[in-house]
């Protein structure tokens, strides 16, 4: 599995509380709070006595997307715009509505307007920037993200978005440009490190990467995903303590985020303690039950701890899961030599190379199990593809057996 936890992408909204007050002091009071459930009855009540007033409308449908009931949000903000054509905010708050609820058509209707409403308004164009890229437009994306830039030069989810569109037609270094020009103008904007660290890691730089992820932590200490990817980072640079302790703080901020138990499992693999690899795995697959990497990688530490069984038991649940996916093949193969069980691991060796005839260690299995079998014949063809495919040890293991 490849794991990329960020791009940090943003559509935004244009706040819960109508620039004009309505609906009485105390109730956008509780708004500001986030008091929503406190809220809500509120504008129930005002609304019954003042049905015309289009703001009131506007606020409870800002209380209902804050509690995620998009379809209520843009019944009141349709009706804040049935009494308000020209209420731009509606529209720019219905058409985020739209887009979690995946209506991108609508949404870009919505957006369209307010543009057309108010054309010096940088979240409009940076929302239907959002839009266009989720369409994979993204030169048309970029025309608008730079338009929100220009009206608002500090506004920070413009550039991010504008490197994320960048990086998806692989241009990675103007990325990185763009970030860095913003990180020039905010030096506290954590996203732009933490991007920036997503494009550096990407072009292999690794160490400018866990820099960028330093300094973006350094900011907001509150974001699991950035510690989930410098637990990655610290894992594959060797720095398995330090990637156990990142995996812990990100399931702090997110208990049942199962790739933050898979990633910990990882790093404590590296550090010998099957134990714990063990568990962070059933962790993993009781959140995530088709997950294949964690059946393998717990298969593997039953297998080194000699728990055979449940190994070859995870094994059986990896190919059951992914049926095309070598790896389960190649570890149930391992463990059912262990067991002497040489049919069912040639069967699966000989799976591995059905999917991936160039398999060099699945060759050199695959020949050591026929020689054993006294298939001379069979191992000695195993050896020369894995000679041909430039295996130093097939050409000793040729010569000493094969005339």
């Amino acid at each position: 599995m490849k794991y990329s936890f960020l791009f940090i992408f943003f559509i935004c909204t244009t706040g819960l509380i109508s620039q004009e007050n309505s609906a009485g002091k105390n109730n956008n009071d509780l708004l500001k709070a986030g008091k929503f459930q406190e809220a809500l009855p509120a504008y129930d009540e005002y609304i019954k006595v003042n049905p015309g007033d289009a703001k009131a409308y506007y606020n409870r449908g800002s209380v209902y997307s804050a509690m995620g009931e998009f379809g209520k949000a843009i019944e009141d903000y349709t009706k804040a715009i049935q009494l308000d054509p020209k209420y731009v905010f509606a529209y720019i708050n219905r058409g985020s509505a739209y887009s979690e609820k995946s209506d991108f058509d609508s949404a870009m209707q919505d957006y369209n307007k307010a543009i057309e409403l108010k054309p010096d308004m940088a979240e409009a164009y940076n929302n239907r920037g959002y839009l266009l890229t989720i369409k994979e437009k993204y030169d048309d994306a970029i025309r608008d993200f730079n338009k929100a830039i220009k009206l608002n030069p500090a506004y920070t989810k413009a550039y991010v978005n504008k490197a994320f569109s960048l990086s998806a037609l692989e241009n990675r270094k103007a990325a990185i440009e763009v970030l860095s020009e913003l990180i020039k103008l905010q030096p506290s904007a954590y996203e732009a490190y933490l991007n920036r660290a997503v494009q550096y890691e990407a072009l292999g730089e690794k160490r400018k990467a866990l820099d960028d992820y330093n300094k973006g932590i350094a900011l907001n200490n509150s974001d699991a995903l950035a510690y989930l990817s410098r637990c990655k980072l610290r894992d594959e640079a060797g720095n398995d303590a330090g990637a156990v302790d990142d995996c812990n703080k990100a399931i702090q901020l997110q208990p049942r985020n199962p790739d933050a138990y898979y990633l910990k499992a990882r790093a404590e693999y590296d550090l010998l303690n099957y134990k714990a690899v063990i568990e962070d795995c059933s962790k993993t697959i009781q959140l995530k039950p088709d997950h294949n990497e964690a059946y393998i990688l717990r298969g593997n530490a039953y297998d080194l701890i000699a728990d055979y069984q449940n190994a070859l038991r995870d094994y059986n649940k990896a190919v059951e899961l992914f049926p095309d996916h070598i790896a389960g093949y190649e570890q149930r193969a391992i463990a059912k030599i262990r067991q002497k069980d040489y049919v069912g691991a040639l069967s699966d060796l000989s799976r591995v190379l059905q999917y991936n005839p160039k398999h060099i260690k699945a060759l050199l299995m695959r020949g050591d199990l026929y020689l054993y079998q006294d298939k001379k014949e069979f191992a000695c063809e195993d050896f020369k593809k894995a000679e041909e495919l430039g295996d130093g040890s097939a050409i000793s293991k040729r010569l000493f057996n094969c005339k």
